[in-house]
C-alpha cells in the first residue's frame, strides 16, 4: 500500500523532469548559460524518482521519510516554475534601451539557478544522511497488515466495526472458554491489534493457568511465519511439545532446563527430515488431549492449511488463534459466541459474548448459523442408505441473515441460472462479480456457494492473500476439495459420469479406497500438488470462488490451472479484471447499488429492530426528510446503510437525533469506531491505485458534491497539470481518457447518465459521497487542494497553496481572500457559483488552470486580467454567458493549450488568436475565426467552426495546414465550399472525428462526394446534418467507421442498405427526418457490430422490421417520436431475431399501444430483456 506522499511525489517529479528535460528548457537553459546547473538539477531529480520508484511498503510508512518525500515534491514544483518563468524571460526581444536590464535579469537568473541547485544538493544529501533509502540489492520487504474492515462487507458483524466489549453481566474469561466441558475439538480467536498488549497478556494469562497447564497432554505456543513454513511449524511443535512432556515427567538429564536437552536430540534429528517432524506432531495430536496457540494468524488462507493437522478426537482439545483480523476471527470459530475481541482499551481482561449481527443488531443464536448437512441417498440394498456430511466446515460458513440479501435476491437467482446454465462450449465458464467495495459481492457469492440448488457440487472458497500467493491458494483450494471428497466420497457427477445406483458394500470399498490414496495435499511440492488439483477437477464437478481478486497477472498465473473446472466464480472491484477472466460479457455481473424502496427498507431493517419501535417514515415528513438524507450519502452502498442504520438502531429514533447525524455525518466516518468501517472498506480500492491515478482520483477532489464532472473537462486540466503525458504513440488526452476510464473499471468513480445515449462511452461521471470523502481526506493530508467553503476557517491555513477552489456558498470574503492566502504558486483556481473581480491577482504568476466553467457575474472587463496571466496552460469561459467577446491580448498567452468559450456569446475569434501556437483544444459556439488559422498547426479539436462568411475559403484552405487534427466541427457549408471543403481535410491522416452541419434546408453538401473525393477514409466517427443525395456512392469507403449520427439527411431504403454494410460501424444514430420512407428495414447479414441503435423524431416511419439474422451484436435500442405525419399503427417487428438485446428505451411520445406491442414481443423473448420507460420531464 503505497502512501498518498509518495503517490504524489511521484506524479509531480514526473511532470517537473518531463517539461526540465524538454527541448524548450535545454534551449533557454543554453542561451542563458545555465545550460550546466540545470544539468546537474535534472540528473539529480531522475535520481529521486528512481529512489521513490524502488521504495518498499515499509519505507512508505516511515515518517521521515515522507517529510523527505515532500520536500522533493515542493523542490520539483520550484524547479518546475523557475524553468517556465525562465522562458518568458526568453521569448522577450531587448532594444537597445533596455538591455542593462536584460542583463540584470540574465545576472538574478544565474543566481536563482544556483540557490535552486543548493536546494536540490541539500535534499539529496538528506537521503545519505538518515539513509532514508535502502538500495536496490536489500531483499528486505515487508507484508502490509490487511485490515479487519473486510469483515462488514463480508458478514455483517458489529465487531468488525467496532472493538470494544461492554461491561456486562454475561462476561466470560478465556479460561472458563478453554475449560469447558465441551469433548469437541473447539477454536477460540481472540482478535486485537498488533500494538494491543491486551491480547498477548489474556493469552498467556489463560495458558499458563494451572488448571489449564494440568489438563492437557501436550500444548503449544506457535508464532506463525508470512508466508506459512510448514518446516518451522512442524519443528517448533514438536520442540514445545518434548518440552512440556519432560517438565510434566521430570526426565531431564543432569539436572539440565528441559529446552536444553530437547534442543540437543533435535538437532541429532534434522537429519531425519521434514516428514519425521510431521509424523511426530500426528502421534501427539491423535492420541492426547492437546492445547494449541496459533499466534500472528493473517489470513483465511493460512487457517485453511492449519487446521488440516489438528484432527478433533472428541477428547476436549482446544485452539487458539490469535489475529488482528476480526474476520479471520469469526472464520476460524465453531460457535459464533467464542469470538473474543480485544481493543486498545480493555487490558488484559477478556470480554467474551456472542457475536452481534450488524444487520438486526441482535446476538445471532447457535440456532441461526447452520452447516449445511445435505444428505444424499443411494438405494439398492431395500432400504436408502444415508451418508451425511458436513458440507461446509464452519471455517468457510458465514454469521448470514436473509436481510443481508434485501435487493438482491434476482441477482442471486440470475447467477445460480448462469451456473447452472448447460455450457456447449469444453472448458470452464468463469463468472465475474465486480462492482465498488461495499455493495455485498461477497456476501451475494457466499449465499449462492451455500445455496441447496449447487448441493451436488464440489466445492472451494479462497479468498486471495495480500500479498498474492499462488501457492497458497492452490494448497487452499486442494485442501478443501480433499476434504469435500473425503467426508462425501460419492456425489452425483452429471458433468462427468452417469449416475449409478451404489450399493452400501460399494460405497464403503469407495470410501476405503479414496482414503488409502490420501496423501496430505500440506505437504505437497508445488508440481505434484497442480497435478492433484488437475485429477480433482477431471474427475468432479467443481465450484470455486475465488474472492477479491486484484489483478489480470494474479489471474493469469493460476487460470491454466483451474482450466478443467466446472465453474469459477471471481470477485473484483475491477471491471477490467471481471472482463479478462471471463471473457464474455453474459458471464460478467456488474453489482449495482441499493434504488428507492429497496434502500429504505433496509435502512427500516437496521433501523428499527424491534416491532415496538417502527415509526410510519412517509406519515412522519421529517423523519423521512432526515433519512431521504441519510439514504443520499449512503448512495445505495448496502455497507453504509446497514452500518449508519444499526448506529442509530441506538439512538433514540427522533427526528433531532438523525439530524445531527446528517449535520456531522462526514466527521462520523473519520472518528467514530463503529462507522469508520465504510470509510476503510472503500480506502482498500484507493490504496491498490498505481500512482499515476492517485493523482488523477486526488484530483477531483476540486468538484463539489453532487457535480456531475464532464470527463472531457478534467482530462484538459490533467493535460495542462503535466498529470497526463504523450506515450506510446498515444496524445494525453488519451492518455487523460484511458487514465479516468480505469479509474472507472476500479469502481472509483461512478458513470453518468449520458454513458448510453451519446456513442456508448463516459462523458460524465461523479463521486460516490463516501469516496469524495476518502478524496478530500488524502488532498487534505498532502496540502494538495484548498477549497473556500462555508464554515472554512482561514486562519488554519498553512503551507504553500497548489490548487485553489472557491465554492459557491463561500461568501466572498474580499479582505481574508487578498489578505489570508499565500497565491504565489498558485497552479490552478476553479470557481463554482458567483465572479469575485477580486478573485484575479498579479500574485497568480504561476497559475496554470483557470477552469470558470458555469460561473456566474464575469464579464468581458474581467478578461484583461486573465490575459496577463502568461504561464496559463488551460482556460475554460464555457457557460459564461455574460463573455462577448475575446481581448486582443488573448495572443499573449503563448503557452495557453485549451480555450473552451462554448457557451458564450463570442461569434468571432481575435485576429491574435493565431499568436497562440501551442494551442491544441478550441471548442466555441459556431464562431467566425480569422486568417492564417493554419499557424495554429498544433490544433487536434477545432470546432464549431462556421465557414459561411466572406473569409470562409480562406479558412477552409488553412484545414489543409492542421496536420495533427483528430477532431473538427463545421457549420455552414454550402453548394458553394462544399468542394473545397472535402479536398481540405482529405489529407488530415490523424482526423478521426467529423461533424459537419449544412448551412439552409434541402442543401445537398455531398454533391461533390463520390468517385474521386470521399471523407477521409481513417474516420471513426462522423456526424451529419443535412440533406444527403449520394451516400451510396461514397460510404463504402469508410472501414473504420464506429460512430455515425444523421440528422435531416432524408435518406431512402438504398441508403441505409449501404450503411449496414459498414464492417466496424458500432453506434446509429437516426433523428429528425434522417429517413424519409414509411417503413424501415434492416436485413439480415446487415450491421454485423452494431450494439447500439437511436432512432428518434422519425415523424414519417410508423414501422421498423428486424429481419433474421441482421443486428447480432445490438444491446441497446432507443426509440421516441415517431410517426406523426401519419395516422395508424406504430411498432417495431423482428425483436426477437435480436439475440444479443440488453435494453429498450422508449421515450414519452410513443403512443401506449407501440409500448404493449414491444411488451408482447419482450414476453416471448428468450433473454431478459429490461424495458425502460422514460418519462415526460
Amino acid at each position: 500500500m503505497e502512501a498518498t506522499a509518495v503517490s504524489v511525489g511521484k506524479a509531480v517529479l514526473e511532470g517537473a523532469l518531463g517539461y526540465a528535460k524538454s527541448k524548450a528548457a535545454e534551449e533557454i537553459a543554453l542561451q542563458l548559460g545555465i545550460d550546466r546547473d540545470v544539468a546537474f538539477i535534472v540528473d539529480e531529480l531522475e535520481m529521486m524518482q528512481s529512489f521513490l520508484m524502488t521504495a518498499d511498503e515499509e519505507q512508505d510508512k516511515h515518517k521521515v521519510f515522507l517529510t523527505w518525500v515532500k520536500q522533493i515534491r515542493e523542490l520539483a514544483y520550484n524547479v518546475e516554475d523557475t524553468l517556465m518563468d525562465f522562458t518568458l524571460h526568453s521569448d522577450k526581444k531587448p532594444s537597445c534601451w533596455c538591455i542593462l536590464h536584460t542583463l540584470r535579469e540574465r545576472h538574478d537568473i544565474a543566481r536563482e539557478v544556483k540557490d535552486l541547485r543548493a536546494k536540490v544538493e541539500d535534499v539529496s544529501n538528506r537521503n545519505l544522511r538518515y539513509q532514508l533509502i535502502k538500495r536496490s540489492g536489500s531483499n528486505h520487504s515487508s507484508v502490509e497488515e490487511q485490515t479487519s474492515v473486510a469483515a462488514a462487507a463480508i458478514f455483517g458483524i458489529k465487531e468488525a466495526r467496532h472493538a470494544t466489549f461492554e461491561q456486562d453481566k454475561s462476561k466470560i474469561n478465556l479460561q472458563q472458554l478453554i475449560k469447558s466441558e465441551e469433548k469437541d475439538l473447539r477454536v477460540i480467536a481472540v482478535c486485537g491489534t498488533s500494538c494491543n498488549l491486551g491480547k498477548t497478556s489474556e493469552i498467556r494469562k489463560a495458558y499458563d493457568d494451572q488448571e489449564v497447564y494440568k489438563g492437557f497432554q501436550c500444548r503449544a505456543w506457535v508464532q506463525l511465519m508470512s508466508p506459512f513454513n510448514p518446516n518451522k511449524f512442524f519443528k517448533d511443535l514438536v520442540r514445545q511439545f518434548q518440552v512440556y512432556s519432560r517438565e510434566v515427567n521430570g526426565k531431564s538429564e543432569e539436572g539440565n532446563a528441559p529446552g536444553y536437552d530437547v534442543l540437543i536430540e533435535l538437532e541429532k534429528l534434522e537429519s531425519l527430515g521434514q516428514s519425521y517432524f510431521a509424523k511426530e506432531v500426528a502421534v501427539h495430536v491423535n492420541t492426547k488431549r492437546y492445547l494449541i496457540v496459533i499466534d500472528g494468524l493473517s489470513s483465511v488462507v493460512e487457517w485453511d492449511w492449519v487446521k488440516t493437522y489438528f484432527p478433533d478426537k472428541k477428547n476436549g482439545s482446544r485452539i487458539i488463534v490469535s489475529t488482528q483480523q476480526v474476520e479471520i476471527a469469526i472464520l476460524c470459530t465453531e460457535q459464533p459466541y467464542q469470538v473474543t475481541r480485544v481493543s486498545d482499551s480493555t487490558g488484559p481482561t477478556s470480554k467474551s459474548n456472542r457475536v452481534t449481527s450488524s444487520w438486526n443488531n441482535s446476538a445471532i443464536s447457535n440456532s441461526e448459523i447452520q452447516e449445511e448437512e445435505p444428505k444424499f441417498m443411494y438405494s439398492g440394498i431395500g432400504n436408502a442408505f444415508s451418508s451425511t456430511g458436513k458440507k461446509f466446515e464452519r471455517s468457510r460458513t458465514i454469521a448470514l441473515v436473509d436481510d443481508v440479501l434485501v435487493g438482491r435476491k434476482a441477482e442471486k437467482s440470475r447467477i445460480i441460472d448462469l451456473i447452472c446454465q448447460p455450457d456447449h462450449k469444453q472448458g470452464c465458464k468463469v463468472i465475474s462479480v465486480w462492482g465498488m467495495g461495499g455493495l455485498g459481492k461477497t456476501t451475494l457469492v457466499r449465499s449462492i456457494y451455500k445455496s441447496q440448488q449447487l448441493c451436488g457440487w464440489r466445492r472451494a472458497w479462497v479468498t486471495a492473500s495480500r500479498p498474492f500467493n499462488r501457492e497458497m491458494l492452490l494448497r487452499s483450494v486442494g485442501l478443501q476439495l480433499d476434504k469435500d471428497i473425503q467426508e462425501n466420497p460419492v456425489v452425483a457427477n452429471e458433468s462427468h459420469q452417469e449416475k449409478k445406483i451404489m450399493t452400501k458394500v460399494e460405497v464403503q470399498e469407495l470410501i476405503k479406497q479414496t482414503l488409502q490414496e490420501k496423501k496430505n495435499i500440506a505437504m505437497m511440492g508445488p508440481q505434484e500438488l497442480i497435478q492433484k488439483l488437475t485429477r480433482f477437477l477431471e474427475t468432479q464437478k467443481c465450484l470455486i470462488v475465488i474472492d477479491d481478486l486484484l489483478s489480470i497477472e494474479e489471474w493469469d498465473s493460476v487460470k491454466e490451472i483451474f482450466a478443467k473446472a466446472n465453474r469459477i466464480i471471481v470477485t473484483t472491484r475491477g471491471k477490467d479484471v471481471a472482463k479478462y477472466c471471463s471473457r464474455e460479457d453474459k458471464n460478467m455481473y456488474s453489482l449495482e447499488g441499493l434504488k428507492g424502496d429497496t434502500a429504505l427498507n433496509l435502512f427500516k431493517q437496521k433501523v428499527f429492530v424491534e416491532n415496538t419501535e417502527q415509526i410510519d417514515l412517509h406519515s412522519d415528513h421529517d423523519m423521512m426528510e432526515q433519512a431521504r438524507l441519510i439514504l443520499k450519502k449512503c448512495d445505495g452502498l448496502p455497507l453504509a446503510i446497514s452500518t449508519i442504520g444499526g448506529f442509530l438502531a441506538t439512538k433514540p429514533k427522533t427526528t433531532t437525533e438523525w439530524r445531527k447525524m446528517n449535520d456531522r455525518i462526514n466527521t462520523e466516518l473519520e472518528i467514530n469506531p463503529e462507522l469508520r468501517t465504510i470509510k476503510n472498506v472503500l480506502l482498500r480500492s484507493y490504496d491498490g491505485l498505481p500512482y499515476y491515478l492517485k493523482s488523477s482520483f486526488l484530483y477531483l477532489s476540486i468538484f463539489p458534491e453532487d457535480h456531475m464532472i464532464r470527463q472531457k473537462r478534467v482530462v484538459r486540466r490533467c493535460v495542462a497539470e503535466g498529470y497526463s503525458k504523450e506515450m506510446h504513440g498515444m496524445i494525453a488526452e488519451e492518455v487523460g481518457n484511458k487514465y479516468f476510464d480505469e479509474l472507472f473499471d476500479r469502481s472509483m468513480i461512478l458513470q453518468g447518465e449520458d454513458v448510453n445515449i451519446y456513442g456508448g462511452k463516459n462523458y460524465s461521471f461523479q463521486l460516490h459521497d463516501i469516496m469524495r470523502q476518502i478524496c478530500i481526506s488524502k488532498a487534505r493530508e498532502e496540502n494538495l487542494v484548498l477549497t473556500l467553503e462555508e464554515g472554512c476557517s482561514l486562519c488554519s491555513t498553512n503551507g504553500t497553496i497548489r490548487h485553489l477552489a472557491i465554492s459557491s456558498n463561500w461568501e466572498r470574503d474580499k479582505d481574508a481572500f487578498e489578505t489570508m492566502l499565500d497565491l504565489s504558486h498558485l497552479r490552478s483556481l476553479t470557481v463554482f457559483g458567483n465572479w469575485g473581480s477580486f478573485f484575479i491577482s498579479s500574485k497568480m504568476r504561476f497559475l496554470r488552470v483557470l477552469d470558470l466553467e458555469d460561473t456566474f457575474g464575469i464579464s468581458d472587463h474581467d478578461l484583461d486580467q486573465i490575459c496577463k496571466l502568461f504561464h496559463l496552460k488551460y482556460l475554460s469561459l464555457r457557460g459564461c454567458e455574460n463573455i462577448h467577446h475575446l481581448p486582443d491580448s488573448i495572443g499573449n498567452l503563448r503557452n495557453l493549450q485549451t480555450l473552451d468559450v462554448s457557451g458564450t456569446r463570442i461569434s468571432e475569434l481575435p485576429a491574435t488568436i493565431t499568436r497562440v501556437s501551442k494551442l491544441q483544444y478550441l471548442r466555441a459556439n459556431c464562431v467566425y475565426v480569422p486568417r492564417e488559422i493554419e499557424k495554429l498547426n498544433a490544433l487536434h479539436t477545432f470546432g464549431r467552426v462556421d465557414v459561411r462568411h466572406e473569409e470562409g475559403i480562406d479558412t477552409l484552405k488553412g484545414f489543409k495546414h492542421l496536420m495533427q487534427l483528430r477532431k473538427l466541427a463545421v457549420v455552414g457549408l454550402t453548394a458553394a465550399n462544399s468542394e473545397e471543403f472535402w479536398s481540405a481535410i482529405a489529407s488530415l491522416k490523424h482526423l478521426r472525428s467529423l461533424s459537419v452541419n449544412r448551412d439552409f434546408p434541402r442543401i445537398e453538401f455531398d454533391c461533390s462526394l463520390g468517385g474521386r473525393l470521399f471523407p477521409p477514409i481513417w474516420i471513426e466517427s462522423l456526424k451529419l446534418a443535412g440533406k444527403l443525395a449520394r451516400l451510396t456512392e461514397w460510404i463504402h469507403h469508410l472501414q473504420n467507421l464506429s460512430r455515425l449520427q444523421l440528422r435531416e439527411t432524408e435518406l431512402q431504403q438504398d441508403a441505409v442498405w449501404a450503411i449496414g454494410n459498414l464492417p466496424n460501424l458500432e453506434i446509429l444514430h437516426m433523428r429528425f427526418d434522417s429517413f424519409l420512407g414509411k417503413e424501415l428495414l434492416f436485413v439480415q447479414a446487415s450491421f454485423p457490430r452494431l450494439f447500439q441503435l437511436v432512432l428518434l423524431n422519425m415523424r414519417h416511419v410508423t414501422f421498423v422490421k428486424f429481419e433474421d439474422g441482421t443486428m447480432p451484436k445490438l444491446e441497446l435500442l432507443q426509440a421516441d417520436q415517431w410517426g406523426e405525419h401519419w395516422e395508424g399503427r406504430q411498432e417495431f417487428t423482428g425483436l426477437r431475431y435480436l439475440t444479443k438485446l440488453k435494453e429498450i428505451w422508449l421515450g414519452s411520445q410513443i403512443s401506449e399501444e407501440f409500448k404493449e406491442n414491444v411488451q408482447n414481443q419482450l414476453a416471448e423473448y428468450p433473454n431478459n430483456v429490461s424495458l425502460k420507460l422514460m418519462s415526460r420531464d
